[in-house]
């Protein structure tokens, strides 16, 4: 029997939108779960600059923990800079301005519910220290240009708003860290249900994130109005309303952000920079592959994109793949070798 012949319209778009609604949280659960499968070992998901775009910064998964790790961005030898205890990993590595330091998560489960705490390492040194007090869940932590600041994205909730949705960290708002004094000061009262990768504009008076309001939008948080402006990232490769793990450029003129390309159906994620003057999105990679966690380079036009070939699979095949915005379809696998041990 043909649906068409007695589905009236108004029931095709409840369909249609719950369809929507439940695709986004499906694809939403697997981006949070993409850079801790159970017993996965591998690349992570997000990766980080540094300042004289020399150095990349990543996690390195064995057996289901994340330690961090640097290689030089024409690849090698990695280094380990920092191995947590067991059951813990250490994810979304960010360099300091000066690219002495690195904050990143460390990250752990307690009866099932995941923890975050914020931690720097000393790049000379390898010296750790918590930022953080435990028992919170601290997300996201970018710093501010004058290296002295932090702003970090905590979860106040741990639950499933939807019986179809297994259960995530909800309730965000935005915090200051004062990296002098240490004290921690809660920005905004959103309460907000997602907000991820966190940005300072180069100015330091703007702090933008990701979030989710019937579309995925781009927010910019103004430090001295407390006032939010958003918008939805529109162009005409972006195929539907569903983007993540923005990273703002060096100039502030520009995100690029991870979004569907694909068409007929087919949910495939590439590249796009989009604009802030314009507001319009242009597609810059075509790996017909998962592309996320895309990142700018501070001096080059080029950017460090993560690219998973098993998106669809159990656990990630990720790689690290270096994009030049000047030259057409150029693309360089960053070439990492492990230890034996992680390998």
């Amino acid at each position: 029997m043909n649906w068409g012949d007695f589905m009236t319209l108004k029931f095709k778009n409840i369909i249609f939108i719950s369809g929507l609604t439940l695709l986004f949280l499906i694809l939403w659960g697997i981006s949070l779960l993409a850079d801790t499968p159970q017993g996965y070992s591998g690349l992570g998901a997000t990766t980080d600059l540094s300042p004289d775009d020399q150095v990349i910064a990543f996690s390195y998964y064995h057996d289901g923990d994340a330690s961090l790790y640097t290689v030089p961005v024409t690849g090698g030898r990695a280094e380990l800079l920092a191995e947590p205890e067991e059951g813990t990993s250490y994810i979304n590595p960010v360099f300091s301005p000066d690219g002495k330091n690195i904050a990143f998560i460390k990250q752990w489960d307690e009866n099932e519910e995941p923890f975050g705490e914020l931690m720097m390492i000393n790049i000379e040194n390898e010296s750790i220290d918590e930022l953080t007090s435990e028992g919170n869940h601290v997300t996201d932590a970018a710093f501010a240009p004058n290296g002295k600041e932090l702003y970090l994205l905590q979860s106040s909730v741990y639950e499933n708003y939807s019986p179809i949705a297994s259960e995530h960290p909800h309730g965000f708002d935005i915090f200051h860290l004062d990296l002098k004094t240490n004290q921690i000061e809660q920005l905004t009262n959103e309460d907000a249900y997602e907000m991820s990768d966190i940005a300072v504009t180069p100015d330091g008076e703007q702090i933008m994130y990701h979030s989710y309001r019937d579309d995925d939008i781009l927010a910019f948080y103004s430090l001295e109005s407390e006032m939010e402006n958003a918008f939805v990232p529109k162009g005409a490769d972006l195929k539907e309303s569903i983007i993540s793990s923005p990273a703002l450029a060096d100039d502030g003129e520009r995100v690029v952000f991870s979004g569907v390309a694909g068409e007929d159906g087919n949910y495939i994620y590439e590249g796009f920079i989009v604009d802030l003057n314009t507001k319009e999105a242009k597609k810059v990679t075509s790996f017909n592959e998962h592309v996320t966690s895309p990142v700018f380079f501070n001096h080059q036009n080029k950017l460090l994109v993560t690219v998973d070939e098993n998106f669809a699979g159990a656990e990630p095949a990720n790689g690290y793949w270096i994009i030049d915005l000047d030259k057409e379809d150029s693309r360089q696998w960053v070439e990492i070798k492990m230890s034996e041990k992680e390998s």
